[in-house]
């Protein structure tokens, strides 16, 4: 429901669209848009967030069996991470925990990236949790074919930021709706909520312009060293790209400063696998982020028992079937 237009008719409101060309839609969407921008700007703060997540075994497979059992963890499950975040110097600490479908146990997997390096501990690898596995990420940023570079990491914010910016940009304002009420942040400030709904009446004109920005997603993935270019070119070539299908949603809660403070996806999916067929996959996500530039509190302290992450390279090299 729009602030202005809620009133009038929808035969008036296109009318007025087509004699003024700039209606509150395009004004909602354009807001949406320049805090997506806003979002580089963000060099520390603190998050919490949840995700379900409902994913085709196409994606969620690999031949080696510990890989498979690993990502077997993420295909079916509820994902909750709270955390905080510095680019400059690059820090970050979060934790993690994992509760597949049919269980009440989480998994908790503690993560830190401190002085180049990566740390993390594994249950199912780890044989205590205070033993952590090491990724020199200088190292590995030196590995051409590595997708945990430095600049990758450092650049997360610009990678989301490009990624929401083409889908965002691919509907048509018509789509957007601003909730006539502020919403209450978790500091006790107002943000604006702006929602996308996943409709019947748009799904289809929703997927004819996320089909035009399909290839420059992949780039953004492939340039950010998340695909390679043999799988970025076969993504592109594809008949059929990513789709979203009815319903669905996608929120954002946007501060008097303009950054997104709180964000939801609620996605049904159709993600081509790599033999080209199309998969179904559900995801809903909500996260929230808080102290926006300011001093980060980080607790998790440089693990004293370490070990090198080659010995998982040499583990996964010894399951290879």
């Amino acid at each position: 429901m729009l602030n202005k237009w809620m009133t009038l008719t929808v035969i008036t409101a296109l009318s007025l669209t087509s004699l003024t060309g700039c209606t509150d839609n395009t004004k909602i969407k354009e807001a949406v848009e320049l805090s997506l921008t806003k979002q580089k700007e963000m060099k520390s703060y603190s998050f919490d967030g949840s995700a379900a997540l409902e994913l085709s075994d196409a994606w969620m497979a690999s031949p080696n069996p510990l890989t498979n059992g690993i990502l077997g963890l993420f295909r079916e499950c509820t994902i909750n991470w709270k955390g905080a975040s510095s680019a400059e110097p690059l820090q970050l600490e979060t934790d993690i925990n994992i509760t597949p479908k049919g269980s009440t146990s989480p998994i908790a997997i503690p993560i830190l990236i401190k002085d180049n390096k990566l740390y993390f501990n594994l249950p199912a690898i780890n044989t205590s949790p205070d033993e952590y596995y090491a990724i020199d990420l200088q190292q590995m940023s030196q590995n051409s074919s590595s997708p945990l570079k430095l600049d990758n990491l450092k650049n997360t914010s610009e990678l989301t930021t490009t990624l929401g910016t083409s889908m965002f940009q691919s509907i048509d304002p018509k789509w957007y709706s601003e909730a006539k009420e502020p919403v209450t942040l978790k500091d006790g400030t107002s943000a604006r909520s702006i929602t996308v709904d996943i409709t019947d009446k748009n799904e289809k004109e929703l997927n004819t312009s996320l089909q035009a920005k399909w290839p420059d997603m992949v780039s953004t993935l492939q340039n950010n060293g998340l695909l390679t270019a043999e799988k970025a070119d076969k993504l592109k070539t594809m008949p059929s790209g990513l789709q979203v299908k009815a319903p669905g949603k996608l929120s954002v809660a946007i501060d008097d400063q303009g950054f997104i403070r709180d964000e939801v996806l609620d996605l049904q999916l159709s993600i081509p696998a790599a033999d080209g067929k199309a998969t179904d996959n559900k995801i809903t996500l909500h996260q929230t982020y808080d102290g926006i530039n300011q001093p980060p509190a980080f607790t998790k302290e440089t693990p004293a028992h370490v070990k090198s992450f080659d010995d998982i390279l040499k583990l996964l090299n010894k399951t290879k079937k």
